[in-house]
């Protein structure tokens, strides 16, 4: 399918085609880096015609590097396809392209830093002094001295589950850490380059808007090509609000289940930059791949997070599938969730 590239630099060359045509303002934002100097992510907005600035639309892709490959995709085909005719006079469109470049390049989650960029993003330097006891218990079994054969994996991984549950590992691991650098779901310990870009960015263009909308794309997690919503429970997000732009649709507030809550995630954060500003609505549309909402898929996810290296074909194929009929079908589901959202979002 044409929608989906093979390398960062074919999916970042597409969407700079399309936005070179598009007639919306570009901007490139350079994440600097100890190895790679070469790497950014780009903006391009939308102003509403009339100048009335009512409703901004945001759709951002990529913060976990790898999943920028379908992020990216998708957001060429809702540009391509006259934005599924959404836009009106009154909705400006704000489109953020693969945010984490080098996992996008090196088809990783994480960034140079090896940190997980979706536990990275807050507006105070609080985050970094939270604490997850849970992960240092567990750290021993998720980051092993020496790589895992699958065998010895599960069997680490069921003397666990005996000893602490399988929620109770889902909560502990997901959450996000900020203590152990070389562990996965590393926070940080302070921000990344990205999260001023993107604050100062948003902040800028989102400045006098009434209504704000953001769309997160992400893979990975859920039942194999099925579009899962994911919402966040915060003091800074109106729950009745997401409840009427959503109401056609099963939300997965993971907070109700207590095991997929995270820190340091960007709906939070884009909730804060536009709290008292503007009504707001974030959530993540999560597609599956491996079927990680079932005991044994989310195991298997786990593996191919822990042993990433040794196996990277694998990984890839977690969050970036290359069933033709897998992409077939994220592109429907995407365009019919996005659609009704939207109108929904514009009648409240």
């Amino acid at each position: 399918m044409e929608w989906y590239k093979e390398t960062y630099e074919e999916s970042r060359q597409a969407f700079l085609d399309l936005a070179n045509a598009s007639g919306g303002e570009i901007h490139s934002h350079k994440v600097p880096g100890q190895f790679e100097s070469d790497l950014s992510f780009e903006t391009l907005y939308f102003p509403p015609v009339s100048g009335n600035k009512e409703r901004l639309l945001i759709l951002t892709s990529g913060i976990h590097g790898i999943e920028g490959f379908t992020g990216s995709a998708l957001q060429r085909y809702f540009m391509a396809s006259n934005f599924f005719n959404l836009k009106d006079e009154k909705t400006g469109i704000l489109i953020i392209h693969g945010i984490n470049p080098f996992g996008f390049k090196h088809e990783k989650r994480v960034t140079e830093s090896n940190v997980d960029l979706n536990r990275n993003f807050d507006i105070s330097e609080e985050l970094f002094r939270l604490e997850n006891p849970g992960y240092a218990e567990l750290y021993p079994f998720l980051n092993p001295k020496r790589p895992y054969s699958k065998f010895s994996f599960y069997r680490s991984a069921i003397f666990y589950i005996l000893k602490y549950g399988m929620d109770s590992l889902r909560k502990a691991i997901l959450r996000g850490q900020y203590q152990f650098p070389d562990g996965i779901f590393f926070g940080g310990k302070s921000f990344e380059p990205q999260v001023s870009l993107v604050k100062n960015e948003v902040t800028k263009i989102g400045e006098g808007y009434e209504k704000v909308l953001l769309i997160d794309l992400h893979t990975g997690y859920g039942k194999r090509g099925k579009l899962h919503l994911l919402g966040d429970r915060s003091p800074f997000i109106d729950q009745q609000y997401m409840n009427d732009v959503f109401r056609e649709h099963s939300v997965d507030y993971g907070q109700k289940k207590d095991f997929y809550a995270v820190t340091g995630g960007l709906t939070v954060f884009m909730a804060k930059l536009f709290y008292g500003k503007a009504k707001f609505a974030g959530i993540v549309f999560e597609f599956g791949t491996i079927d990680s909402h079932k005991p044994l898929g989310s195991l298997d996810s786990l593996y191919r997070i822990v042993n990433a290296d040794q196996d990277k074909e694998a990984f890839r194929e977690m969050f970036y599938p290359r069933s033709l009929k897998w992409r077939k079908t994220v592109l429907e589901q995407f365009q019919g969730t996005l659609e009704k959202a939207v109108r929904n979002w514009t009648d409240w």
